[in-house]
């Protein structure tokens, strides 16, 4: 079987089940990784992890902090000769262009969000990118929106192709929801790009007409401080649960006993953005409701008023609008359920996107010969 090395300097990060689903549901290649430090989902995977002590440990973390190719890296890589090698984040990719052009294996390159938005916006960074545009073999974007962000950073078109994440739906089990009692659910890394605070704001505004609604956020972060402070200052911090981080599995099954999802994106202040959020797509597959903003690629899977609901990012005006008029009973939420489940069916599914990647491996890999 043709084999394929993934790469990621941490291998991987609780949060990155996006990656994992693809690399734990290869059909035509082997799979295995390659990266500087081993963490999470490594299981019934072969992982190279770099070394850390000795004069190879001492060789590899000078390179690594240098921003240079590891020795090791090249050694895996000359002693697997995979057959294509896939980088994930086009801030790990950058340190394998040199190995895998002296050593004449393609290199695919996935993107994912601030890899696109706020990078190249770092000193040193559209140099770097220059030269991946030019030696990657092939490019994943997240989105359509993601794809002309790199074409503006000078990626050429031909060689991007738009690969949406896959969701495992047989682990999505999508139920029809009583919408008579209004919960609300908030999950993700509590910084600026989440915008949870224009959220917390409209629960404010909803208390202040008489509308007291319950609502769990999910997720750790450096806003933590900041957003409990606001909930004291809106008068709803008795309304408002944060529960920390949790695995993505207890999200999911936070799902049956919430009603309502808050996606309240923002374009953070240093440029960073979103790319396609998982936890968007998850509720979707569940069947609740996603009530979120114009950003990014958000608007290439909520259909304002069918599948979900769209706002401008920073309003958390309407953002409260949209909830009376859901407490009002103004949206016929179950038809908005199961259509949101039929855009995660549709184009949001592992099958699709592991035939999708594949097919840029066979493509690549026959290029090269």
């Amino acid at each position: 079987m043709s084999k394929v090395l993934h790469y990621k300097t941490n291998f991987l990060n609780k949060s990155e089940t996006f990656i994992h689903r693809l690399v734990s549901n290869h059909r035509q290649f082997e799979p295995a990784a390659l990266c500087y430090r081993k963490r999470d989902f490594t299981d019934k995977l072969e992982v190279f992890e770099a070394p850390k002590t000795g004069l190879d440990g001492l060789l590899n973390t000078a390179s690594f902090h240098l921003n240079l190719p590891l020795p090791y890296y090249r050694k895996i890589i000359r002693q697997l000769k995979p057959d294509v090698i896939h980088a994930h984040f086009g801030y790990d990719a950058q340190k394998l262009v040199s190995i895998s052009n002296s050593e004449n294996i393609p290199l695919v390159v996935s993107f994912y969000g601030s890899d696109v938005s706020r990078l190249p916006s770092e000193r040193g960074w559209k140099k770097r990118y220059k030269k991946l545009a030019n030696d990657g073999s092939h490019f994943i974007a997240a989105s359509e929106f993601m794809k002309n962000q790199l074409i503006a950073l000078g990626f050429p078109k031909n060689k991007i192709s738009v690969i949406y994440f896959g969701l495992d739906l047989g682990d999505l089990i999508y139920s029809e929801k009583s919408f008579d009692n209004l919960t609300i659910m908030m999950a993700g890394r509590l910084v600026e790009k989440k915008g949870f605070e224009y959220a917390l704001k409209a629960i404010g505004m909803l208390s202040a007409r008489g509308f007291e609604i319950a609502v769990s956020i999910f997720g750790d972060g450096p806003l933590l401080g900041k957003l409990k402070t606001l909930t004291v200052e809106l008068g709803i911090s008795h309304q408002v649960e944060f529960l920390g981080f949790c695995p993505v599995d207890e999200i999911i099954k936070a799902h049956d006993k919430h009603t309502l999802f808050l996606a309240p994106s923002v374009t953070a202040p240093d440029g960073d953005m979103e790319g396609l959020p998982n936890t968007i797509l998850e509720a979707m597959a569940k069947g609740t409701p996603v009530v979120s903003t114009s950003h990014a690629a958000i608007p290439e899977a909520i259909d304002h008023g069918t599948s979900g609901f769209i706002v401008n990012e920073k309003d958390p005006a309407v953002i409260s609008d949209i909830i009376e008029n859901i407490l009002k009973g103004m949206y016929d939420l179950k038809s908005i359920s199961k259509n949101g489940r039929a855009v995660a069916e549709k184009k949001f599914n592992i099958k699709r996107m592991v035939q999708n990647v594949e097919e840029v491996y066979l493509n690549v890999r026959s290029s090269n010969r």
